[in-house]
């Protein structure tokens, strides 16, 4: 209740959704059942809306596994030879058929020549198998309308089949299964056309992808849906599909509402959802049990979520005061300006990991938690100091030989000392883990030269390889008793020429772009 009482927002947002319930109650059978009905209907549009943006990227990564295959080393030396090496044709069959074993979206793989002949066949059987097919049962295919339309396609283009539906699927006497048909024209190092690559898609790995509601019509006006046992079920459409888009009332109780979605070029499909709304009477029955019960259960809800909130809570701050600001003051208290360097160099790490994001690649793994760790965690980047002897540490002059390697022990102590912390109080929070990794490889370079571990390229951690460039940036900058702190233009001058060499040539490329924020920073 102290809880409650303290959060004025939280408990009117109780207090509203108790009134809400009420009025819900005893609202008229009309307004409630139209709107249950908008609900399900808004519910449906979503559904079909993600059905469509899952069919868009499906149909994109199979373009792309496609060029896949068809530039992977192996398959252009095989088609260099004129397929006739048969080391080259064992590689590319093992290829095609580890590919096939863990994309169970391919019915078949097959190379045809350019006369027609299938080359290499590659078969995903209904019962889960995946097999070679052997050269015995290899067929000609010149008179295929897939093989001739492929053919006369320029380097680079793909040809999409209409929907099979009779295509045989495995041994005679197995059911029939809807496959595309994605086709592309093979050529050799001089340009010459040799054949062509073929990619048989099974259309119900499709239909998996969605809820059992959801439905296809080709352009042809079959309908194709899931069966229970994963089988399709296609027949011819009795719908008036007009239209991109739209929405039938079969009856009553039942709506289908449709998009057209393009997933090849030139090709399209209809996409729909089936769904039932209740009879009025039924929702009503149904909305006043639900509601009483809801509104225990919903107080009993809060009273979990608040207390296990609460634990968490309480878990963050002992880790938080316990870890992030307990060790990165023992630094500070050494050297005075440690304390300026932490502050600046976390400000831009955070700078150059916004600008990192917008690189695709990066696009998923730098996240706004990955952000607000790397704030939190580079403050520890150099908590080992305090194991270097005051002579090194603060010494005004250069170091000797002997003396930087005790000064690059830092980076041991460092990460000891936060694994220390993390078993002593059990800390789980990920900005520990991506502490430990700053402190333990900052210094590590690029092309493997730097220390402790000489690592190289992605070997070292992400977070590590940005903050790396941020630390160097501030030791350019930065005035010592043994030197005069640089420019801006000289940092950017120097990180540029050591990209690939020190630094991850796409961080180097970010800073690039974000370099004027950097030189925003105060220097003391």
């Amino acid at each position: 209740m102290k809880i409650i009482k303290q959060n004025k927002t939280f408990l009117s947002i109780i207090i509203a959704l108790f009134v809400l319930f009420g009025v819900v109650l005893y609202l008229g059978e009309k307004q409630i059942y139209e709107a249950e009905a908008k609900w399900r209907h808004g519910n449906a549009i979503s559904q079909l809306f993600s059905a469509k943006e899952v069919i868009k990227v499906f149909f994109s990564d199979l373009k792309k596994d496609l060029f896949f295959l068809k530039n992977f080393p192996s398959t252009k030396k095989f088609i260099d030879n004129d397929f006739e090496s048969i080391s080259y044709r064992n590689d590319v069959q093992h290829i095609f058929f580890e590919f096939a074993k863990v994309y169970k979206q391919y019915h078949q793989i097959r190379i045809i020549n350019s006369s027609g002949r299938e080359i290499i066949k590659i078969n995903n059987n209904q019962d889960g198998t995946t097999v070679i097919v052997p050269d015995s049962l290899l067929q000609n295919k010149k008179h295929s309308d897939y093989f001739q339309e492929a053919m006369t396609l320029d380097k680079g283009k793909i040809y999409a089949s209409p929907i099979d539906l009779k295509s045989k699927q495995g041994n005679a006497g197995t059911s029939y299964t809807p496959v595309i048909r994605l086709a592309t024209p093979l050529f050799d190092s001089k340009n010459r056309r040799k054949g062509v690559l073929i990619l048989n898609i099974n259309l119900s790995k499709v239909l998996e992808l969605f809820p059992r509601n959801i439905f296809l019509r080709t352009e042809e006006g079959d309908l194709l849906s899931l069966k229970s046992d994963g089988t399709i079920n296609f027949n011819k459409s009795n719908y008036d599909f007009s239209g991109s888009s739209g929405r039938l009332d079969v009856s009553e109780v039942e709506t289908i509402h449709y998009s057209t979605v393009k997933y090849l070029p030139g090709k399209r499909l209809v996409v729909a959802i089936y769904h039932k709304h209740p009879l009025l009477k039924a929702a009503l029955e149904k909305i006043r049990l639900v509601s009483a019960i809801f509104l225990i259960l919903f107080l009993c809800l809060i009273s979990i979520v608040v207390y296990i909130n609460i634990l968490r809570f309480k878990e963050l701050i002992g880790a938080q005061k316990a870890v992030l600001f307990s060790l990165a003051g023992l630094a500070e208290w050494r050297d005075a300006e440690t304390g300026h360097h932490l502050e600046r160099t976390r400000n831009y790490a955070v700078i150059l990991a916004k600008e990192l994001r917008k690189n695709k690649k990066y696009r998923k793994v730098i996240t706004d938690e990955f952000i607000e760790d790397l704030y939190d965690a580079a403050s520890l980047h150099d908590i080992g100091k305090v194991g270097i002897r005051d002579s090194i540490l603060l010494k005004e002059g250069k170091l000797t030989n002997e003396e930087f390697e005790e000064m690059k022990r830092h980076v041991i102590i460092g990460k000891q000392v936060l694994q220390d912390a993390v078993d002593k109080f059990n800390l789980k929070q990920s900005f520990i883990t991506m502490g430990k990794n700053i402190c333990a490889y900052h210094h590590e370079k690029y092309n493997g030269k730097g220390y402790p571990e000489g690592l190289k390229g992605e070997e070292i951690p992400l977070e590590a390889r940005i903050f790396a460039l941020c630390d160097a940036y501030d030791a350019i900058r930065s005035k010592r008793p043994y030197k005069q702190g640089l420019s801006h233009a000289e940092a950017v001058k120097r990180i540029k020429a050591a990209s690939g060499e020190h630094f991850d040539p796409d961080i180097v490329v970010a800073f690039l772009k974000c370099e004027k924020e950097f030189m925003k920073e105060t220097f003391s």
